[in-house]
């Protein structure tokens, strides 16, 4: 009897291992038919998520996130300082239909758009206020070493200082060459000056800042008188001084004329622009030469008593558009 149903378990235990390992090949052959099928409906990809929105889908997050790097991270570009992601993408393992496209091209193209690229530029100022952009320190440095050595010495305060300009709008900056914005610099530094001769001037003629007396002495023929020694009215105005005095400019300008010139005897023409030009007559010795630009207070002659002349003096003349006035309206 015992051997009766030791046969019989063994056969129930057998039955029931023989329908397990059954069920088990139905759930493996049914497993595997299953995930075939998904593979031949679906592929993996990487669902790319920027502040909580789909934008697209890639293939290989690695291989995208370089491809983040190379075309829009590390572009170079002319005066770029930095490119960040407005926001960082996330990445999510999808599966989706085959047929489904990927999109890598246009999620770069939006992040690219999206990004934030800053510019950086140099600016030169001139007390506070910017005069010019430049690309490059070194561009920069060139500017305000050439002004500087131009007007050095001038009295004038160069308050000039270099400056980093950031901008995410690289339209907002025009940057110059070096020497377009030398000149712009070095038209505020003229108007600088312009206004502080003006403060000390003795007189100003037709926009032009008179500074300095040519010579000091006692006025011995004044503007428009007559005189046996004449052929007309006294064109300027006489100042007696001893022989080989120093005859200074009264602004700059350059100088038009320098030679011997009949009854004047060695004169000295200087223009002066704005049609202001003044004449120094019966020198002793000329020191301009024509072409030289001369500043207010410059030595041009000494005091002589050469030509139309019967003792040592200074004719002085100052024009306007070639027309004599006098210049005791301004000086002396």
């Amino acid at each position: 009897m015992y051997n009766i149903l030791k046969i019989k378990t063994k056969s129930i235990f057998k039955a029931f291992t023989n329908n397990s390992t059954m069920v088990l090949k139905i759930m493996i052959l049914g497993f595997i038919l299953i995930n075939a099928m998904i593979i031949i409906k679906y592929k993996p990809v990487y669902e790319v998520k920027v502040a909580n929105e789909t934008i697209g889908y890639v293939k290989n997050k690695k291989e995208f996130a370089k491809l983040i790097e190379d075309n829009i991270l590390n572009i170079q570009e002319d005066n770029l300082d930095s490119i960040l992601l407005k926001d960082e993408p996330e990445y999510e393992r999808k599966l989706v239909l085959r047929n489904k496209k990927l999109n890598e091209e246009e999620i770069i193209e939006k992040l690219e758009n999206s990004a934030i690229t800053t510019y950086k530029f140099y600016s030169v100022s001139l007390k506070g206020k910017t005069q010019a952009y430049v690309d490059t320190v070194e561009e920069a440095e060139k500017v305000v070493k050439k002004i500087k050595k131009e007007y050095k010495g001038n009295g004038l305060k160069l308050d000039l200082a270099i400056e980093e300009v950031y901008t995410e709008d690289v339209k907002k900056v025009k940057t110059k060459s070096v020497k377009i914005a030398q000149k712009e610099v070095e038209t505020t530094v003229e108007s600088l000056l312009k206004k502080e001769e003006a403060k000390k001037a003795l007189a100003v003629i037709n926009g032009i800042n008179v500074s300095v007396l040519p010579v000091y002495g006692r006025v011995t023929s004044r503007f428009g008188v007559s005189s046996s020694i004449r052929h007309g009215s006294h064109t300027g105005l006489d100042i007696a001084c001893s022989k080989g005095t120093a005859i200074k400019v009264v602004a700059k300008g350059k100088v038009s004329f320098a030679a011997y010139n009949g009854s004047y005897g060695n004169l000295i023409k200087v223009d002066h622009g704005n049609g202001v030009t003044t004449w120094y007559a019966h020198c002793s010795k000329i020191y301009a030469r024509v072409g030289q630009n001369v500043s207010a207070g410059d030595i041009i002659g000494t005091v002589g008593s050469t030509g139309n002349s019967t003792g040592s003096h200074l004719h002085l003349e100052i024009r306007i558009n070639d027309t004599p006035i006098n210049p005791q309206r301004y000086l002396y």
